[in-house]
């Protein structure tokens, strides 16, 4: 995935986009957002419609990134080459799956010229590449280290810090205690947020008080400040995710609007309060209800870092006066990094001891989960999607973890990597069949797809899963849909799948055996 001019330095640009192929009616927008990470690079395409359901690049099936307007997905893409993709399009009376040709031209870092094509735009692009190397070598001769951007933050705001939180296992977060009860909580990002207290005019950073929420304190467009004033009394949260933590510290009354519908939450304080009137649906984190958010007057965003796909959101929020707060706990690569984000909200919520207390609980419970339980054993996570393909999670994956925590050895398609952070793929029954007939145990993933009713539904639903090892045995298990929303209860959930599959019991909350 490089272009023939050498590799773009890691960051986003604007790429002019060509679609060729189809009845030729269909168009994707151009210029598109293209992100490059490492020898990775992906880019941000929308329809002309909203009627196609999934991609396939390079034999790899991708999902919409959105459940309204017109669709959206995140693809990988190569620059300056044509690339053969497929779209399945659900606009005729049945489904059908158009071959298309894309071409990507890096245009600039900001806005594109959609008028822009040929060998004009080339010779363009590559001017513009080669300015943006010369720019990224002086940023890089110029780097700021997190201790010289704090020493900043602090030296304007003529505060000390008078402590750093202690945080064992998460990589994505620190927190630094100031004076006069400040709390700097940086993030993997280059966000620093600013978390001030109650009636408090900021001094030596005039700029947070005239009501911009966010700036760059260093002058370097990649590190920005963003200022939270308490009390934070009223959020929208979009990260699905967090909200678990909120319950976990009996903080969900704080939350006013959810990203999230009422029928989608598996967190029951938060379907007891929809219920209740007390949290409202206010909107996706790509659309939200913006007369609403500022009706409620939300004091906070926090979204996942999909809203990193859509920064004209972030940046009408900021003209609002309210600050979002990216979640990046998915990233952890352990189970306890992923749980200790629940210090950030007790931070936030101003419930620093009852986060505390239940990261403890549960860190204790997964330290008491039994690596040896499985070991020896080898696990494969799928389920079967409606087009008969199989979706199994990769190796960075929070089950995944769960998994190898309990000591099993997980299995994934040959050639498939971690190089990015998706977490599942999609690969044809053959493929899952070549790697996973002969595991000890499969997981059937019922977070994706709603799940099989017995093992004889099992083997009904393809004529090879009657051969794999774990079916003959009876050695299938389902996880519940929740897992993903019950991060603040990783320790419980840990637990119980490590004693279901060592035999212990046959059923939890959370997993239990196919019969």
């Amino acid at each position: 995935m490089l272009t023939g001019c050498g590799r773009i330095p890691d960051g986003e640009y604007a790429a002019s986009v060509t679609l060729t192929g189809g009845s030729g009616r269909a168009y994707v927008e151009s210029p598109c957002k293209v992100t490059v990470s490492g020898q990775t690079i992906t880019a941000d395409i929308v329809w002309s419609s909203p009627n196609y359901d999934f991609m396939m690049v390079d034999g790899v099936r991708y999902e919409p990134v959105n459940s309204e307007g017109n669709s959206e997905f995140i693809i990988p893409v190569k620059l300056g080459k044509e690339m053969s993709v497929q779209a399945d399009t659900t606009a005729m009376s049945t489904p059908h799956l158009i071959d298309y040709t894309l071409k990507f031209e890096v245009i600039d870092g900001g806005e594109a010229d959609p008028e822009a094509s040929g060998e004009g735009a080339l010779e363009e692009a590559e001017s513009k590449v080669e300015a943006a190397i010369d720019e990224a070598e002086s940023l890089l001769e110029h780097e700021e280290s997190e201790e010289d951007i704090v020493g900043f933050i602090t030296e304007r705001l003529g505060k000390k810090i008078v402590s750093t939180d202690d945080i064992t296992y998460a990589t994505g977060f620190k927190i630094y205690r100031l004076e006069g009860d400040y709390v700097l909580i940086s993030v993997r990002d280059s966000r620093y947020y600013l978390i001030i207290p109650e009636d408090t005019t900021v001094s030596g950073l005039p700029e947070l008080g005239e009501g911009i929420v966010s700036l760059s304190p260093i002058g370097d467009p990649d590190v920005e400040l963003v200022a939270v004033r308490r009390p934070i009394d009223s959020i929208y949260l979009a990260a699905s995710a967090v909200m678990c933590q909120f319950d976990a510290i009996d903080a969900i009354d704080l939350i006013k609007l959810s990203g999230t519908q009422r029928d989608d939450w598996y967190v029951d304080a938060a379907k007891d309060a929809m219920d209740a009137g007390s949290l409202l649906y206010g909107g996706k984190y790509s659309a939200p209800d913006y007369e609403m958010m500022v009706d409620k007057d939300v004091d906070l965003a926090i979204d996942n870092t999909m809203i990193l796909h859509s920064p004209k959101v972030i940046e009408k929020l900021e003209k609002l006066g309210i600050p979002t707060f990216v979640d990046w706990s998915s990233y952890e690569e352990s189970i306890l990094g992923r749980l200790e984000w629940i210090k950030v909200y007790g931070v936030l919520s101003g419930k620093e001891d009852e986060a505390a207390k239940v990261f403890l609980q549960q860190k204790q419970m997964v330290e008491a989960v039994d690596a040896g339980a499985l070991k020896g054993k080898s696990v494969a996570v799928f389920s079967v999607n409606t087009r008969h393909q199989i979706c199994t999670k990769k190796g960075n994956d929070y089950l995944v973890k769960i998994i190898e925590a309990a000591g099993g050895t997980y299995l994934m398609p040959e050639g498939v990597s971690d190089d990015n952070n998706q977490s599942q793929v999609t690969i044809s029954v053959e493929a899952f069949y070549q790697y996973a007939r002969e595991a000890d145990i499969l997981i059937y993933n019922a977070v994706i797809e709603d799940a099989p009713g017995s093992l004889s539904d099992l083997a009904g639903m393809d004529s090879t899963f009657g051969d794999f090892e774990a079916v003959k045995s009876g050695e299938v298990y389902v996880v519940s849909g929740s897992l993903y929303q019950l991060a603040s209860k990783s320790g419980s959930i840990a637990q119980s799948v490590g004693e279901v599959l060592s035999g212990e019991k046959e059923k939890t909350d959370y997993i239990y055996k196919l019969k």
